[in-house]
């Protein structure tokens, strides 16, 4: 397998049919911008949604946390994909330091999938049955990980988009 090389722009891969016509600095655009939305969204989820989850009451608890569930899923889902798509372009992505900052968002990722399969899915699954105080501390420390782990992501979104900013040739400026 060939290993990739820039294009004459030195930006992409040619290697990837189509990619070469993606301008770098709207997918580090659309990467921040996601990125930073899903910052904000799990701060939200964490301090308000979570925090107020003991004060439901038990008549109520069930429809609610199925509700929850539900309603957070699909409000998550869009831009959590499209944060990772950016993410695998901008893994192609020259110069190098833009592969390496990916990586380094990847692999927060990765850590972000583990951290809500292995305990936040799971401690939802259990108080999809019940209201359980400690399966909820126990979420409330996979969450603020989780927190943690996205507004990392969102520095290294910020530094890639300071480094496709302070690279942009002055001749871009008329260019699309």
């Amino acid at each position: 397998m060939p290993l990739p090389e820039p294009t004459s722009s030195g930006e992409w891969s040619p290697a990837v049919p189509g990619i070469d016509r993606l301008r770098l600095r709207w997918v580090v655009l659309v990467q921040l911008v996601v990125t930073v939305l899903m910052v904000g969204m799990i701060w939200t989820v964490h301090v308000v949604h979570y925090s107020l989850f003991p004060l439901v009451g038990a008549q109520s608890w069930d429809a609610y946390e199925h509700a929850h569930v539900d309603q957070i899923g699909k409000v998550l889902f869009a831009p959590w994909l499209l944060e990772g798509i950016c993410v695998l372009v901008l893994l192609l992505a020259h110069p190098m330091r833009l592969r390496v900052l990916a990586l380094i968002s990847a692999f927060l990722m990765l850590f972000i999938i583990i951290d809500t399969a292995g305990f936040a899915a799971p401690a939802h699954g259990v108080l999809l049955d019940h209201w359980d105080q400690h399966t909820y501390d126990r979420l409330m420390v996979a969450d603020l990980i989780r927190a943690l782990l996205w507004t990392a992501k969102g520095a290294v979104a910020v530094w890639m988009m300071v480094e496709v900013i302070r690279d942009r040739p002055a001749s871009a400026d008329t260019q699309g």
